[in-house]
């Protein structure tokens, strides 16, 4: 009887969910925050690779991270860039990295706001006076988290390669694998919880945005994988874009992206309104003003 209820229930949790999707026009905010994204993929690689690059490691691992989650032909397409980018490494290309992709993803930022915005108040508005700091200080934060990230994995492995030299135990290597890519997961979901927290125009608990991050951390790793995996094996976007079959598959894979970001504010907004709806409290959001 409870696997019947439970069951119900998840078939009803995904009905809202695509009525959702469809109503809020998530397909329409995912397109514009691809756009964005797109824009502020390659600066940021600059800036990544400039700021790194400048520690004692190969440029060749400082994009390792993504090698697992991107199409193979546009992690070729980003590693020629990155060549490019290394050898004309310099504090002018450092800035012009900064600018052109804190202006990119604040942009793209803004877009994620309105988009969680809308799941929760119908209205995808806010003041730019406060839209336009709260997006740059995200984007900043973002950036930082991003930079640590990278490092926690790229030195993760040679600091485990040190403790087993140090005398650890060769069978606790795939333990330390696990803890330091569970630590990057970890920070993910952080940055989702904060961004799905902070960003709407009402603030809710911790506890209500914890889902929709666990949400999209875990449904954008499995995507990647899988779209790494189809792009890889059975689809090659170079017979139909030629060179620019990377760049299109990159963002196809932003656009994926893109939409499992929206699609985490539109599942705490469900399980928010629901709860609201059995406390007897008012569930629907509030109607958009005209």
């Amino acid at each position: 009887m409870r696997k019947e209820v439970r069951r119900i229930r998840l078939i009803h949790f995904i009905k809202m969910l695509f009525r959702r999707y469809v109503d809020d026009e998530v397909p329409a905010y995912s397109s514009q925050m691809a756009y964005y994204f797109l824009l502020a993929f390659f600066p940021f690689s600059i800036f990544l690779i400039t700021i790194i690059g400048y520690l004692p490691i190969s440029d060749a691992d400082i994009l390792k991270p993504l090698a697992s989650i991107l199409p193979s032909i546009s992690y070729h397409a980003l590693q020629e860039n990155v060549e490019q980018v290394v050898k004309t490494r310099n504090m002018k290309l450092l800035s012009f990295g900064f600018v052109a992709m804190l202006w990119a993803s604040s942009s793209g930022m803004r877009a994620i706001m309105r988009g969680i915005n809308k799941a929760l108040c119908r209205d995808d508005r806010m003041p730019f006076w406060i839209s336009v700091p709260l997006s740059i200080a995200f984007t900043i934060l973002v950036t930082v988290l991003a930079v640590f990230y990278f490092l926690l994995l790229i030195f993760g492995e040679q600091i485990g390669e040190l403790l087993v030299h140090a005398g650890m135990m060769w069978e606790y290597w795939k333990g330390w694998d696990v803890i330091r890519y569970m630590a990057a997961v970890l920070i993910m979901i952080g940055v989702f919880t904060l961004l799905f927290r902070y960003s709407p125009c009402k603030r809710i608990r911790w506890r209500n945005a914890l889902p929709g991050a666990v949400f999209t951390t875990v449904g954008w790793l499995l995507v990647s994988f899988i779209f790494a995996f189809y792009v890889n094996q059975f689809w090659n976007p170079t017979l139909v874009y030629g060179n620019l079959g990377g760049i299109i598959a990159l963002l196809i894979w932003l656009f994926i992206s893109a939409q499992l970001i929206l699609l985490g504010g539109e599942v705490n907004a469900i399980l928010i309104f629901s709860r609201r709806d059995r406390a007897g409290k008012s569930g629907p959001r509030p109607k958009k003003q005209t």
